[in-house]
């Protein structure tokens, strides 16, 4: 399990499940994670990327808006349910695959019925869900122990073999970021740096001290957003050298991923406020307190942003305008906007919101799971939402399609 979280410390909910329960499957039998198959850090095999254009990645796109193409499910009813083990880093869905990132495992299943298409490790801990390709998803890992591989891994989407692997001299414990042939990692506890990389082979292109727990970076056009972790900064840096732009020092740490809609900037700090920076020199336009701690990516239209905190989930007009604001239970993750609806994980369940009112539409609770003596409690990934499925994969390795199924 990821070092940052032993054991979940988040209440146990509901156990039930939401809605009428579909197929079901255990994939628990696949490979264990942390293995060290594969090429040996720093090495390629097989062919490369035919595509390095990203079909979608963490938080939808390279901006980090959060905003999926089309509608919420109208329910929350289970489609179908697949067991595997614990999943941290959460998944991607795009062209009819479900790829998961679990603890040192990926797996990619069938979107349509929840069914094992391949099953490897690639490291040791994922911290973040894999950018696809239609042909590569490529996925950042750090290293849990001696001899097993970490940095950043090229996966071939037909049957799991790895392209190439990069920077295994880091740690890195953030989403990939995809963006005109290149990859953008953040950092993690062992490391500072934010790193660019050719997607096509991994070389590395360059890479900027940003600071511990550097985050997974937004890329607009020729700019580089990202935030400073356990330092109160964000940066803007040049997308071609890595070059400091501008940066901006805010009022506590920054482990929010930056989000770019516009000419704004949307980024947490953890001291509970959100902040809207302008994308030309990252002077303030405002900010606003929303809950206790802001970790997670904000989502945003030209209208509206969305921010999970812990404690609150709110929305506010593009002028810092309070639209509406809910109380939650835990820390809630990095929310996504459907249609006319935003769907968010806060602590052991599954949400699905009006986005205009912020009225409750559904909800879906996990279960905890035990495996041995220890107990996996609760959520500790975003859901995704594509073609009308909203996808949510629980830290005890149960990963759902709900929606209906009609």
């Amino acid at each position: 399990m990821n070092r940052r979280d032993v054991l979940s410390a988040l209440p146990v909910g509901a156990l039930g499940l939401a809605g009428c329960l579909g197929r079901n499957r255990d994939a628990t039998g696949g490979t264990t994670p942390g293995g060290t198959d594969g090429p040996a850090p720093g090495t390629s095999t097989g062919e490369p990327p035919g595509e390095t254009t990203a079909t979608t990645q963490f938080q939808y796109d390279a901006r980090n808006t959060g905003v999926a193409g089309g509608s919420a499910p109208a329910t929350a009813d289970v489609r179908w349910r697949t067991r595997l083990d614990s999943v941290e880093g959460g998944v991607s869905v795009a062209d009819g695959r479900v790829v998961v990132a679990g603890v040192g495992n990926l797996v990619a299943l069938d979107a349509d019925d929840g069914e094992v298409h391949w099953n490897v490790p690639v490291g040791s801990s994922i911290g973040g869900p894999p950018a696809l390709t239609p042909d590569t998803a490529y996925v950042a890992t750090w290293n849990g122990g001696p001899g097993a591989p970490r940095g950043v891994v090229a996966v071939a989407l037909d049957d799991g073999s790895v392209r190439w692997r990069s920077v295994h001299d880091l740690d890195v414990d953030s989403a990939p970021t995809l963006a005109d042939g290149v990859v953008y990692v953040g950092g993690s506890l062992d490391s500072e740096f934010v790193v660019s990389l050719d997607a096509e082979d991994g070389r590395e292109r360059w890479r900027f001290r940003a600071g511990r727990y550097a985050t997974a970076p937004a890329v607009d056009g020729d700019a580089v957003y990202v935030g400073g972790g356990e330092e109160h900064v964000v940066y803007a840096l040049d997308a071609r050298d890595g070059q400091v732009r501008w940066r901006t020092d805010l009022d506590d740490r920054v482990w929010s991923a930056p989000t770019v809609v516009g000419d704004t900037v949307y980024v947490g700090s953890r001291s509970g406020r959100v902040y809207a920076l302008s994308t030309d020199d990252g002077h303030e336009q405002w900010n606003a307190s929303v809950g206790e701690d802001v970790r997670a990516s904000v989502a945003a239209t030209d209208e509206a942003a969305y921010v999970s905190s812990s404690g609150a989930f709110a929305s506010f007009d593009v002028d810092g305008t309070e639209r509406w604001s809910v109380d939650t239970g835990g820390q809630s993750f990095a929310p996504t906007v459907a249609g006319d609806a935003v769907v968010f994980t806060d602590g052991t369940v599954a949400l699905c919101l009006d986005a205009a009112e912020g009225t409750e539409r559904w909800r879906h609770d996990v279960p905890e799971r035990q495996r041995s003596d220890v107990v996996f409690v609760g959520i500790k990934s975003s859901p995704v939402v594509a073609d009308g499925v909203a996808y949510v994969a629980s830290f005890g390795g149960d990963v759902y399609a709900l929606g209906d199924d009609g």
